[in-house]
């Protein structure tokens, strides 16, 4: 547990620098910029180089995308309906709860500790785990949402061309094909998996611009922190919902992809379904907030769950990790 925490409180030390940061006027104000520059640039070059620098294997298990495309969807359908069993102020915010108690920060936080604890090896697994579980949140979260709110606008009795051309197809265009990450991934797929790597002059810069992600992005992690707190002080954010998300988020997911990994483990390794189960044991994402801000309306709920959760997960990062790895 002292070896998971050595990895996962130096980066905790930069998200309470980036808070500390945040409770100036010129930081907050500089956190949209700060945030493309990572989406944009540092994240997609740090998991290019990561990738990259992986130790080669012969094939990717096919064990991954099921166990991600499985265990969380359907977590996440399943804490959606007992929030609206449990009714109440649970029930109206069953849906960001289910965001925000399933979307985990695989990005910022799950990469670099899963390199961090598992060695460079995990690169190429945290990278590929990052995508699939990535693809199925920016895409699904608010293809669902969108198609609930055309239903609710009586939008059903449009044709199914203009629901695509006006709904559909904007949300897919900006969760796949102008997601930089899913383009940098892919060519470090063709890198990792050919006979040739990027001459020094490329490579050079772009692992100098990679080196900047993980700081920077927790950094950012730090200044999200504010406007979450500011929501959640607003009111109107009951406490069952956050402690229900949270936990879920924390301690559900981890455990139940342990399970999910314990059968097809001969096919996955060490180094695979570790990656997986620090993915999922990760807090929840700052999209998380960003989504339901946007489709739901109403982000305070979802802020609530994600300070909650990266709270506790200093916590309860190692010790998923001394108990289930």
């Amino acid at each position: 547990m002292l070896e998971m925490l050595s990895v996962v409180a130096p980066l905790f030390l930069i998200i309470l620098l980036g808070f500390a940061a945040g409770f100036a006027r010129r930081f907050r104000e500089a956190s949209p910029y700060l945030n493309g520059f990572v989406f944009y640039f540092a994240l997609p070059t740090f998991l290019f180089s990561a990738m990259t620098q992986a130790p080669a294997v012969d094939s990717v298990p096919w064990a991954m995308p099921l166990i991600v495309l499985t265990v969380t969807p359907a977590l996440s359908i399943g804490l959606y309906y007992l929030c609206r069993g449990i009714g109440g102020p649970t029930r109206a915010g069953a849906a960001p709860t289910s965001l925000a108690g399933t979307f985990g920060n695989v990005g910022y936080f799950g990469i670099p500790i899963s390199i961090g604890v598992l060695g460079p090896e995990a690169g190429l697994a945290a990278g590929l785990v990052h995508v699939v579980h990535n693809v199925f949140y920016m895409n699904g979260y608010p293809l669902v949402r969108t198609v609930v709110s055309t239903g609710e606008e009586g939008g059903r009795s449009r044709s199914v061309a203009a629901l695509w051309r006006t709904r559909i197809w904007p949300v897919l265009r900006r969760g796949v094909l102008m997601n930089p990450m899913f383009a940098a991934i892919a060519v470090a797929l063709v890198v990792a998996f050919g006979d040739f790597s990027l001459p020094p002059l490329i490579e050079e810069p772009v692992t100098l611009m990679g080196d900047t992600a993980v700081p920077l992005a927790l950094f950012c992690i730090g200044l999200a922190l504010h406007p979450a707190l500011e929501g959640v002080r607003s009111g109107g954010v009951t406490l069952s919902p956050i402690a229900l998300g949270t936990t879920v988020k924390l301690l559900v997911l981890p455990v139940l992809t342990w399970a999910a990994t314990l059968l097809f483990y001969d096919q996955l390794g060490p180094v695979w379904a570790g990656t997986l189960i620090i993915m999922a044991a990760t807090p929840s994402s700052t999209t998380a907030f960003l989504f339901s801000s946007e489709y739901d309306g109403d982000g305070r709920l979802a802020a609530a769950i994600l300070v909650a959760s990266t709270g506790l997960s200093l916590i309860t990062l190692p010790l998923a990790a001394e108990v289930l790895l």
